[in-house]
C-alpha cells in the first residue's frame, strides 16, 4: 500500500472516529404524574442509570415527573406520536386504546400485590404488553401495582357504610362500575381536583394507595384510611415505537434491561412507601379500618360478567389470568 492511500485512510479513520466522539447522544425523555419520592421515581432514576451506565454516554434519559409532560392521557397520545420517547402509567388510561386492558380493572382481581405483580412479571403480563405492539407502542415492562382502597371523611366497616358515600373514582367502568355495586356514588373527577373536593365536602372520599395520600397531602383532609383494597391497579413503562424503531438493536436491547431492572426498583420501592405511608397516617391520627373483606369481594365481583362484556375475549382472557394466579 502506498504512502498516499495509508494516509488517506489513517485521515478518513480518524475523521469517523472524531465524528463518532462528537455525535449527539440518544436523547430519551420519560415522564409521569408521580411525585419525586414516589415509586414511579425510584423506577425512572433506575432506568436513567442501567441506560446512561450501559451506553457509554451514547443514550441520556430525561425524566419529567409530576405530570410536567402532561396527564398520563396525555402523555400516551404524544408517545404514540413520537413526540415524547417514554411514559410511566396506570393500567385504566390504556383502556380505550386498547380495550383487552379494562381486564385489569377488575374488582379484586387479585388476592395480594405480591401474587398481581408475580402474575403481570410472567407470561400473561407479556402477553398483555404485546398488545401495544399494533398501536403506535412497545411495552417494555409492568411495575408495582397500586392496592387501592377508600380514604376519606367517613370509616368503612361494612358494604352497608358505603350507602350513599360520595367517592372520587378513577375514570372507568372498572371503577364506576363496582362502586355503584358496593353502593357508594363514584364521582370521576381530575386528580388535581381532589383536595379541594376533599376539603369542602364536594366527595366524601377518594380511593388510593396509603403512600399516594401521604405523598400528596390528602392526609391533611382525611380522617379515616378504610382497607378495602378494592383494586390492584397496575402500572406499566410504555415507548414511543417510533422512537423505539430508530435506535440499534444494541440500543433496544439496553432499553429493554433497563426497563426490566426499573421494574424490580419500583416493586421494592412501593412495598416500602406503603409501609412508611400506613406509618405516617397511624402518626398524622388517621383510623386505619380493617374491614371484613368477605362481602365487599362477593358483591364487588357480581359486577365482573357486565365488565366483562366490553372485552375482546373477555372470558378467555379471564380463565388464562386465573390460571396464572394459581401459580403464584
Amino acid at each position: 500500500m502506498n504512502s498516499i492511500l495509508r494516509s488517506g485512510l489513517v485521515g478518513a479513520s480518524l475523521i469517523f472516529g472524531a465524528m463518532q466522539a462528537n455525535a449527539a447522544p440518544v436523547e430519551i425523555n420519560i415522564g409521569h404524574t408521580l411525585t419525586t419520592d414516589s415509586h414511579y421515581q425510584a423506577a425512572a432514576l433506575k432506568f436513567k442509570e442501567v441506560i446512561e451506565s450501559g451506553s457509554n454516554g451514547e443514550m441520556k434519559v430525561t425524566i419529567y415527573p409530576q405530570s410536567q409532560l402532561g396527564g398520563e392521557v396525555k402523555m400516551i397520545q404524544s408517545a404514540r406520536t413520537g413526540a415524547i420517547s417514554a411514559v410511566i402509567t396506570a393500567s385504566p388510561p390504556l383502556e380505550n386504546t386498547i380495550p383487552e386492558f379494562s381486564i385489569l380493572s377488575l374488582p379484586y382481581l387479585f388476592e395480594s400485590v405480591d401474587q398481581a405483580n408475580a402474575v403481570l412479571q410472567g407470561p400473561f403480563g407479556q402477553k398483555m404488553l404485546a398488545m401495544l405492539d399494533s398501536r403506535g407502542l412497545v411495552g417494555l415492562n409492568f411495575f408495582s401495582v397500586f392496592e387501592r382502597s377508600v380514604y376519606g371523611s367517613r370509616p368503612v366497616r361494612t358494604v352497608g357504610d358505603l350507602k350513599g358515600m360520595k367517592i372520587r373514582v378513577l375514570q372507568g367502568p372498572g371503577f364506576i362500575k363496582t362502586y355503584e355495586a358496593l353502593g357508594a356514588q363514584p364521582t370521576p373527577m381530575a386528580y388535581s381536583e381532589v383536595f379541594v373536593a376533599l376539603q369542602n365536602g364536594v366527595v366524601d372520599g377518594a380511593e388510593a394507595s396509603p403512600e399516594q395520600v401521604i405523598q400528596d397531602k390528602f392526609v391533611e383532609v382525611t380522617k379515616f384510611f378504610n382497607l378495602t383494597k378494592t383494586h390492584n391497579m397496575p402500572s406499566l413503562v410504555l415507548m414511543s415505537k417510533v422512537r423505539f424503531d430508530a435506535l440499534t438493536k444494541e440500543q433496544q436491547d439496553l432499553v429493554r434491561r433497563a426497563a426490566a431492572e426499573a421494574s424490580k426498583a419500583s416493586i421494592e420501592t412501593y412495598k416500602r412507601t406503603y409501609q412508611e405511608g400506613m406509618a405516617a397516617l397511624e402518626k398524622a391520627k388517621v383510623e386505619i379500618v380493617q374491614p371484613d373483606l368477605t362481602e365487599f369481594k362477593t358483591t364487588a365481583r357480581g359486577t365482573w360478567p357486565s365488565l366483562l362484556q366490553a372485552v375482546p375475549n373477555g372470558e378467555a382472557l379471564l380463565q388464562e389470568l386465573q390460571a396464572a394466579t394459581k401459580s403464584n
